[in-house]
C-alpha cells in the first residue's frame, strides 16, 4: 500500500513566505534591516497573509488528525498485529519488526514536529503584522521551517510503508516456497 501524502496547502504557506520574502531578508539577524518599502509591503499584504495562514492552520489541523489516525492504524492494526502473529507462528520476521520499530519512532517524531509546527504557526498568527512586520515575517519563516520538518517526517513514514510492503512481499514468497517444500535461499 502506498500512501501519498502532501499537505493540502503546502504551497499556500510557501506562497505567503515567498511573497513576504520579496519584501524581507531570509534571516533578519544575518541581513541588513528591512527597508521601509519592504515593511510597507508586508503591512499592506497583512490581511491577505493572515487569511491564508488561517486557512492553512485549519486545513493542516484536519489533515494532521486524519493522517495521524491513518498512520497510527497502520502501525497498531496492521504492522504490529501481523508481526505478532508471524512471531507466534515461529516465522522469522526481524526485517518487518525493524521496519515497524523505525516507523514507530518516526511516527513519534512526526507528532512532536507537528506540535512544534502548530505552535509556531499559532504564534505567527498572533503577531500583529501591521504593527510588527519584521517579527511577523520571522515567525512565518520559522513556521515554514518547522512545516518542512513535518513534510520530511511524512515522506519517511511513506517510505517505511513502502519498505514494509516490500518486506511483506518477500515474506509471502518465502512462505509460499516453504509451503511447497522449496528451500528458500
Amino acid at each position: 500500500m502506498k500512501i501519498l501524502f502532501r499537505f493540502g496547502l503546502l504551497v499556500g504557506l510557501f506562497g505567503v513566505v515567498l511573497a513576504i520574502a520579496q519584501f524581507a531578508p531570509a534571516h533578519a539577524q544575518q541581513q541588513p534591516p528591512m527597508s521601509d518599502a519592504q515593511i510597507i509591503r508586508i503591512r499592506t499584504s497583512c490581511v491577505s497573509a493572515l487569511n491564508t495562514l488561517n486557512q492553512l492552520h485549519a486545513s493542516d489541523a484536519l489533515l494532521r488528525v486524519n493522517r495521524g489516525q491513518l498512520y497510527e492504524s497502520l502501525s497498531t492494526k496492521l504492522m504490529q498485529r501481523f508481526n505478532t502473529r508471524a512471531v507466534r507462528a515461529n516465522f522469522a520476521v526481524t526485517d518487518l519488526q525493524s521496519i515497524t520499530m523505525n516507523y514507530g519512532h518516526t511516527l513519534d517524531t512526526f507528532r512532536l514536529d507537528y506540535q512544534a509546527y502548530e505552535e509556531q504557526l499559532s504564534a505567527a498568527l498572533k503577531v500583529d503584522c501591521s504593527k510588527q512586520p519584521v517579527e511577523f515575517y520571522t515567525a512565518v519563516d520559522l513556521a515554514r521551517t518547522k512545516r518542512t520538518k513535518v513534510h520530511t517526517d511524512v515522506q519517511q513514514l511513506d517510505q517505511y510503508v513502502d519498505d514494509y510492503e516490500t518486506a511483506i512481499t518477500a515474506f509471502e514468497q518465502r512462505y509460499q516456497q516453504a509451503a511447497q517444500g522449496v528451500n528458500p535461499s
